[in-house]
């Protein structure tokens, strides 16, 4: 259904940029293209993803999930989508012992190596906690054009899948705040909440909820193409079709 749903939208997308550019929809003569695939804007960048905490530093806890073990299982599936989509992932850590027990990863070492790659994006993987009735993933952003509608495009698609309510927000986090390219945070659901934490912890959950932030991702992609003037309007949501 999903890969369905961005083909369209792909191609709604490669449609509409040759009529702002003033181009002909056909060329005599020329065979049509394929309409672009989820993942073909991705093939070649440079994605960091970002696993909250670590080490000595748990994260929040639920009954049965430790923020951090959950941050890291939702990241490395993350990586996945985007190396099948042919971009270059780096992770901050990607498996227990980057990070000892003994030891906590400080968040200013872990920015300073953030800053020191050449990535088109960073994206933090973190769970949220608070009353057990709360519940719904959440995308939060620092400042900057770029990561607001990376933000939102992650997070409408997130919206999609879970049908939470909860919309952008911007939070001053350190990582976000110093991070030297477009960056958010994802805070995929509350690990205080036992159905959500039941959510969090299941392989197969854990996988859609990554599709739909690779998807967002891309979204956010296509719209870095578009004129400010386009950037500022609202989606062609009419002509979108989910099936």
């Amino acid at each position: 259904m999903a890969m369905r749903w961005i083909t369209v939208w792909m191609l709604i997308l490669f449609t509409g940029a040759l009529v702002l550019a003033g181009q002909p929809l056909i060329d005599a003569g020329a065979a049509t293209p394929p309409p672009p695939l989820a993942g073909d804007l991705l093939r070649g960048r440079t994605i960091i993803i970002d696993p909250g905490h670590g080490g000595y530093d748990p994260g929040s806890r639920g009954r049965q999930a430790i923020e951090a073990e959950v941050n890291l299982a939702i990241a490395l599936k993350l990586k996945t989508w985007f190396q099948m989509a042919g971009a270059h992932v780096l992770m901050t850590w990607s498996k227990p012992s980057d990070i000892p027990s003994h030891r906590k990863y400080r968040v200013q070492s872990r920015l300073e190596w953030i800053n020191r790659q050449p990535a088109d994006v960073l994206i933090d993987i973190h769970c949220n906690s608070g009353a057990s009735s709360y519940k719904g993933p959440q995308t939060f952003y620092w400042d900057g054009a770029a990561s607001y509608h990376l933000a939102t495009a992650v997070q409408e698609e997130l919206q999609y899948f879970t049908g939470t309510v909860r919309g952008v927000k911007r939070i001053d986090q350190y990582v976000l705040r110093y991070a030297k390219m477009p960056a958010i945070n994802v805070e995929v659901g509350f690990i205080t909440n036992p159905r959500e934490e039941q959510r969090l912890l299941n392989p197969t959950y854990q996988e859609d909820l990554t599709w739909y932030i690779f998807i967002g991702t891309e979204r956010w992609m296509v719209r870095g193409r578009w004129p400010e003037s386009l950037l500022k309007s609202p989606p062609p949501v009419d002509l979108l079709r989910r099936d």
